[in-house]
């Protein structure tokens, strides 16, 4: 065989290979937890004259408790993202299961005096989606990024959450629905125009 032939079937094979990875598609449940007040604390901090190190600390004790967590509640962090953690749950985990994550994430730092009370009080948001998304992973690292409409949306309908309250997607509402699950009453229900995803109607849970 020619040395220019074999380089021929080496790319065809490559190619293949690559088209593979980037159709692989998974049902998923999107997660994520945001923290409130990052940037007026950082602010805070300049404006004080404190060290970059007391916000950074704070972030940092929130995002791995936070991860923590939710790793035991069977998700899988995907990444963080400023202030922010991405995390997925499989098809098969239950919808009020995620929803507990999300509230017992909420009450995570109680206990921690430097974190429970004052100006530095730790103060979380989240919101969730549900359905079909592609492999977006770009690194050698063999982890399933998601990418997708559900995605998109989930981190869209992220603005919406204010303090201690989960806002998730018409399609999540559906499997708690089925569900019967206990979290569909006393919902805010609103709906938006969002650009690339039309009208997203969504739902907005309390933490009591």
């Amino acid at each position: 065989m020619k040395a220019n032939s074999k380089g021929h079937i080496d790319k065809v094979v490559a190619l293949s290979e690559t088209l593979e990875y980037l159709t692989e598609d998974k049902d998923l449940f999107i997660l994520f937890i945001d923290l409130c007040d990052s940037t007026e604390i950082k602010q805070y901090c300049i404006d004080k004259d404190i060290p970059d190190s007391v916000w950074i600390t704070r972030l940092q004790t929130v995002l791995a408790r936070t991860a923590k967590l939710i790793i035991r509640y069977g998700g899988t962090i995907i990444k963080t993202i400023g202030d922010e953690i991405m995390a997925t749950f499989p098809l098969e985990t239950s919808a009020e299961k995620i929803i507990y994550c999300c509230l017992e994430v909420f009450n995570l730092f109680n206990e921690l005096r430097s974190y429970n009370k004052g100006k530095f009080k730790i103060k979380l948001k989240a919101s969730v989606d549900f359905g079909t998304c592609y492999n977006g992973c770009i690194t050698e690292f063999k982890i399933f990024d998601p990418i997708g409409t559900c995605v998109d949306r989930c981190a869209r309908i992220s603005k919406k959450a204010t303090e201690n309250s989960i806002v998730f997607s018409s399609d999540f509402f559906e499997i708690l629905k089925q569900d019967n699950s206990k979290f569909i009453s006393n919902l805010e229900e609103g709906d938006e125009l969002m650009k690339g995803l039309g009208m997203v109607k969504y739902y907005k849970l309390y933490s009591s």
